[in-house]
């Protein structure tokens, strides 16, 4: 017969291990939007709110955060005020005067980005700052192609690789995006994607 007791953690749990975010689910999985017309997004330590103003209307958002922020003192965790930023996404001709959102008395950074599990949003909901973001990080990685190819590694090696590590992050989120990409942000992808292609097969004839 194996007896089963619950045992107190004491310590932190370290960061990359699998029963980390299962822990932390537990903790806090049941926290949900406060009133009506806020959101929560939660994923592992990332949590998201959002809430939607009509016209002339009241923000409910400082007393959510309010309640979030008591609801993890209450847990022994305490949010980092450091880490949390305000976004607001208004197309009217004037911006309504909103107060600043405060955490731990704090006041929050208002900010025109933000990014959301390797996805930056724009206040304008544009995506140049994603595009940008991406194109520089996949350009970066077309070097570890250019030494491989020079080292004698095979094309159709190559070519996994390049789905793996350029490829994966031109394409991260596109469900997302790609609908509302203008043609000049969607040449920025071709470009580094052609790119890949004249390192993987220089013989091939590119196009500008």
């Amino acid at each position: 017969m194996i007896l089963i007791a619950w045992l107190p953690v004491n310590a932190r749990v370290l960061q990359g291990t699998k029963l980390g975010p299962i822990l932390f689910l537990v903790m806090i999985n049941d926290l949900k939007g406060i009133s009506h017309g806020t959101d929560i997004w939660k994923f592992v330590d990332d949590i998201s709110a959002s809430e939607r103003l009509v016209r002339n209307g009241s923000s409910d958002i400082q007393s959510n955060l309010d309640s979030i922020t008591s609801r993890s003192s209450e847990n022994f965790m305490k949010l980092n005020s450091m880490k949390c930023e305000e976004m607001r996404v208004c197309f009217l001709r004037e911006t309504p005067e909103l107060l600043p959102l405060v955490i731990n008395g704090q006041i929050l950074e208002l900010v025109h980005s933000h990014k959301v599990l390797g996805l930056i949003i724009q206040s304008n909901l544009k995506w140049n700052n994603h595009i940008n973001s991406v194109v520089s990080k996949a350009s970066k990685r077309l070097y570890i192609l250019r030494v491989l190819r020079q080292s004698g590694v095979p094309a159709e090696d190559l070519g996994t690789l390049y789905y793996a590590l350029v490829r994966s992050l031109l394409e991260y989120c596109c469900v997302v995006w790609h609908h509302a990409l203008p043609s000049y942000l969607a040449d920025e992808l071709e470009r580094v994607q052609k790119r890949a292609l004249g390192i993987i097969l220089p013989g091939i004839q590119r196009s500008a």
